[in-house]
């Protein structure tokens, strides 16, 4: 692993105390595996004496080794938090003691211990994102035409998995595989999951489960809970958490990946208490952690299909046929952004058109050039993160200026940079390239003429379609479809018009909506954590005014501020 500052922390005599009131100590000799690929979990390990290294394909001839760690280092990443099953072995590479520490253990010294809280997460993330650059972890072998290769390819981008993708065409490494597993064609694409099962066109779900991170093995709850929140992006991991830490059962539904269109943010700038910014996967991670710390009930790969209600109780059914009975509901299941009206879109989406810009999608562009369509600031927070690797970033806006769509910090950054150039009243017209995107299109202003730009990816970040269609229009909404809240409703749209709908409530009692899916909301990850938090205060209020009573909950005051 590349030597980076802040990825091997040595720990001082103080942290390590604290750590043993967590942990236990033992011996270990030379060779001795601390834990292995396909473990279901494992410990934190600090080193107190010796040496370690992790190792990737451990045994096989073909095994590399990672990097190693030393006195008071500590080993582990981002996924042993998340649940993750472990995908490198560690291994004492000399006789020593070691302090082990559970996962459920390090959740609470993650809990509890602010300072060392924030020194093991930044870590992990920083470890993890090493290992993405690296391609560690899991295998993906598919062809860039399969549309279920694009698929299995956003799911392990927007899950912010490590892994590696191999081309089915032109790749030997892939043909060599292939052969050895004895893999037909037809059963493309297949995931290689380290120390685990190899994965034949895996469903999302089945993905998720094959790697542990789907949710409990019992599924939803029996008996129903209190409040279901559906989307778990920054508005309903909110809610969820706040929900929770009320007293309220709580269950949290996601479809794709925890901390929605925000997790894939490399870094926001403009979010409350952090000056030098955090990133996506970092504010899902620590909400991800507060939400486990109060008791919520997460599951993954989640789709909700439809909506009932009935006297007062909802009702909402999954893609794999479970069915969840709650008191009350928040919707948080967001927006998508909209693609571009272009022929050959499905051919290279994926494979060189993108609708998020994280490290995987970076790496896949290489040094670039690349052009960003929209004048949003997730536009501008892709441009800049895109900036650190290209050589050349184009952003494409059909207005006349960025200021007009985009805030003043993003603007004034974009501004300074001189490997970004902004590109006005322009529009991609067409995609260039055979095998792969080799460049766009443009027309500029009011020329006829299209010029060409040579790109080897197209962010398309414009636009937005809520994430709406499993409700069935039971919902009032918008005419474009987003739906409405509180007195935005007319009267002839509410379900009960003698309930006026409180302010983020829907046209039906007892459901609530928040973030990119309501319409009218502000796209920020701010407001949209504002809304979940506010939300599961209207939630008391609508069981008050309903005369429905619920054990143990109680809505907060000014000083149970958990977030």
């Amino acid at each position: 692993m590349p030597s980076e500052p802040g990825r091997s922390p040595v720990l001082d005599a103080a942290q390590l105390e604290v750590l043993r009131r967590y942990g236990a100590e033992r011996d270990v000799a030379a060779g001795d595996v601390l834990f292995a690929d396909g473990d279901d979990s494992y410990d934190l390990i600090v080193m107190l004496d010796g040496t370690s290294e992790i190792i990737e394909r451990y045994g096989r001839p073909d095994q590399r080794i990672i990097t190693s760690y030393g006195r008071s280092q500590f080993l582990g990443e981002i996924g042993m938090l998340t649940g993750q099953k472990a995908y490198l072995t560690a291994v004492a590479s000399s006789a020593g003691r070691v302090l082990a520490v559970p996962v459920a253990q390090l959740r609470v010294v993650l809990a509890q211990e602010p300072g060392l809280s924030d020194l093991i997460l930044r870590t992990f993330l920083l470890r993890h994102s090493i290992l993405t650059r690296l391609g560690s972890g899991l295998v993906l072998i598919g062809s860039r035409f399969d549309p279920d290769t694009r698929r299995l390819l956003e799911i392990l981008a927007r899950n912010r998995l490590a892994s590696r993708w191999l081309e089915l065409e032109g790749s030997p490494e892939a043909e060599t595989m292939l052969r050895d597993l004895d893999v037909p064609a037809g059963d493309l694409p297949i995931v290689i999951v380290p120390g685990g099962p190899l994965l034949r066109n895996p469903s999302g779900r089945g993905l998720l489960d094959a790697l542990g991170m789907s949710g409990t093995d019992a599924g939803f709850p029996a008996g129903g809970c209190d409040l279901l929140v559906v989307g778990g992006g920054p508005g309903g991991l909110a809610a969820s958490v706040y929900g929770a830490s009320e007293g309220l059962t709580t269950t949290l539904a996601e479809e794709t990946a925890l901390g929605g269109q925000a997790g894939t943010s490399s870094r926001i700038e403009n979010y409350l208490g952090f000056p030098a910014g955090l990133s996506g996967e970092e504010l899902a991670a620590r909400a991800v952690l507060q939400a486990q710390k109060f008791g919520v009930r997460i599951e993954l790969a989640a789709r909700a299909i439809s909506l009932s209600s009935d006297h007062g109780l909802h009702q909402v059914r999954f893609d794999d046929g479970q069915t969840v009975q709650a008191t009350s509901v928040i919707i948080a299941t967001g927006a998508r952004y909209n693609r571009l009206p272009l022929d050959r879109m499905a051919e290279f989406e994926g494979v060189g058109v993108y609708y998020a810009a994280t490290q995987m999608e970076a790496q896949a562009c290489g040094a670039g050039p690349v052009a960003v369509v929209g004048g949003g600031n997730s536009a501008g927070q892709a441009a800049l993160f895109l900036a650190r690797t290209c050589t050349e970033v184009h952003i494409i806006i059909r207005g006349d200026a960025l200021a007009a769509t985009m805030s003043r910090y993003l603007t004034e950054r974009i501004e300074r940079d001189p490997r970004i150039t902004v590109s006005t009243r322009a529009r991609v017209t067409a995609l260039i390239g055979t095998d792969r995107l080799e460049g766009v299109k443009l027309a500029l202003g009011s020329r006829s003429e299209a010029s060409e730009l040579g790109v080897k990816g197209l962010f398309g970040c414009i636009g937005a379609q809520p994430g709406t269609g499993w409700l069935g229009g039971q919902l009032a909404e918008d005419t474009h479809g987003f739906l409405l809240t509180g007195s935005d409703i007319p009267a002839a749209m509410l379900e009960d018009p003698s309930r006026a709908p409180l302010f983020l409530e829907t046209s039906r009692p007892g459901i609530f909506c928040v973030g990119d899916v309501r319409s009218g909301s502000v796209k920020r990850a701010a407001a949209a954590v504002g809304e979940g938090s506010m939300a599961v205060r209207l939630v008391f209020a609508r069981l008050q005014a309903s005369g429905a009573a619920v054990a143990d909950a109680r809505p907060g005051g000014e000083s149970d501020e958990q977030l």
